[in-house]
């Protein structure tokens, strides 16, 4: 194992989202939920304090809307001086967290602590840039009744080699929104269930250029894995099941990018999709662009405050099934410590993860935030049943289909997703305009590269 291994197929990006240093939102809610439940520390935990040098930094995943940052940024600055020490809270775009580790690995300059999300964990983790935090997993699991069980399997994946390198705090799957104020005009009274029937909804009731139908970027942003998903519910695989040899140049694969292609090619997407950045569902979809996106849920939080007529003009469903079936990933997100982390700012951040856990923080973070329940405690959070959208999350904590389902979830998957692969072998067909085999062959061999750099 080399331990200083890039995070493949991926670039440094320049500068950081946003800095914050001990920031708060400015709001006695906000501070005094920051503060509820910080007590005093344990004599472990306070020599830490004392033994740290420098500021505590934390980079948390940018998500909508900024309430939610502002309130998670208020929690650690809350934390840092209950311990008497100085907290630093870097805002990093989701959809750019792995270029940026990427940098910051090359310059050795990982902060003290981050959240990240399934796949660069696991890219992390295998790369010996992360240090295993067994303590506070048990101790979060143990405090709130418990981890969901497609958590804790996720967490205590084989690949991980019998250690836990993250604490999840929630987890992000996807939802089908839909224009069902527009679609009930053309006569359907219910959200697709299958890729076809969207499809057949998107071409009765789309208007463009005013209104298109898909709006799914189909660009190198997170958000563009989703054709992953779609992939493998037409039974492409990225993998064999023993994850070990690529299994992209497939009948099935070639059915998906067919599908794909008609689509893109009769105009049901908006011709920008190849290029959105990570708001490009969302402006697309809050802008009326498009019939359908698919998004964790951050549209409807900007809706219920920006556009209540249309957040409730809208459909929230579970994604559509594809020939093979449904494919509906749930993906955690965690808060993990790099390796080159000092020891005292190792037990601190661990203190850190507890601290962030608490209910009373938490059931206001998510009324903020769109993620979806990790542990048995936030069940009974009030948003479950109140938010439409967090109840069909609540749903998908109980059905959803786990990390990489039906392929293996190990190290070589996450690179594959962190390297955009699907996304770029759909763009070669659609941007390209090579043919189908060929896109699948260069996809099958980039593939393969990736997974032999696993090989043991």
């Amino acid at each position: 194992m080399r331990h200083s291994r890039k995070i493949k197929g991926l670039g440094v990006l320049a500068a950081f989202a946003l800095l914050a240093t001990g920031c708060s939102s400015g709001t006695s809610n906000t501070d005094a939920v920051a503060a509820e439940g910080l007590g005093t520390p344990s004599a472990e935990v306070a020599q830490a304090a004392k033994d740290f040098k420098g500021n505590f930094t934390y980079w948390i995943g940018l998500t909508f809307p900024e309430s939610s940052n502002d309130l998670e940024a208020a929690r650690i600055k809350a934390w840092g001086d209950n311990l008497g020490i100085k907290t630093e809270v870097v805002k990093v775009n989701q959809n750019e967290v792995v270029q940026q580790t990427s940098g910051a690995i090359e310059a050795k300059s990982l902060p003290t602590a981050m959240t990240v999300p399934y796949d660069l964990m696991s890219t992390m983790a295998t790369g010996g840039q992360l240090s295993p935090v067994p303590e506070a997993y048990a101790a979060v699991g143990a405090a709130h009744e418990g981890w969901l069980d497609s958590i804790d399997a996720a967490t205590k994946a084989k690949s991980f080699g019998d250690k836990i390198f993250g604490v999840p705090f929630g987890f992000f799957g996807n939802v089908l929104f839909s224009r069902a104020d527009l679609l009930k005009e053309k006569g359907f009274d219910t959200p697709p269930k299958t890729w076809d029937e969207l499809l057949a909804q998107s071409k009765a009731a789309q208007d463009p250029p005013k209104t298109y139908g898909m709006g799914f970027a189909l660009s190198n942003v997170l958000d563009g894995n989703l054709t992953t998903s779609m992939m493998q519910s037409f039974g492409g695989r990225v993998a064999d099941d023993a994850g070990k040899q690529c299994t992209i140049d497939t009948p099935e694969t070639a059915t998906f990018l067919t599908w794909i292609k008609g689509a893109f090619d009769d105009g049901q997407f908006p011709p920008s999709v190849v290029t959105w950045d990570g708001a490009g569902d969302n402006n697309s979809f809050t802008s009326g662009q498009s019939l359908f996106i698919v998004n964790t849920g951050s549209v409807y939080q900007s809706m219920k405050t920006d556009d209540p007529d249309l957040a409730a003009a809208s459909a929230y469903s579970a994604l559509p099934a594809g020939p093979a079936g449904q494919v509906a990933p749930v993906d955690p997100r965690y808060r993990v410590v790099p390796s080159s982390t000092s020891d005292a700012g190792k037990i601190l951040a661990q203190d850190l993860f507890k601290a962030l856990a608490d209910d009373t923080y938490m059931a206001d973070f998510m009324e903020n935030a769109t993620y979806g329940p990790v542990l048995n405690s936030q069940l009974k959070y009030p948003v479950f049943t109140d938010s439409p959208v967090h109840a069909g999350l609540l749903e998908q904590a109980d059905k959803g289909t786990a990390p990489a389902f039906p392929d293996t979830a190990n190290a070589a998957y996450s690179d594959y997703q962190n390297a955009f692969s699907t996304p770029r072998m759909v763009q070669r067909v659609l941007v390209d305009n090579i043919s189908i085999d060929k896109a699948m062959a260069e996809a099958q061999a980039s593939c393969q590269t990736i997974y032999n750099q696993h090989a043991s």
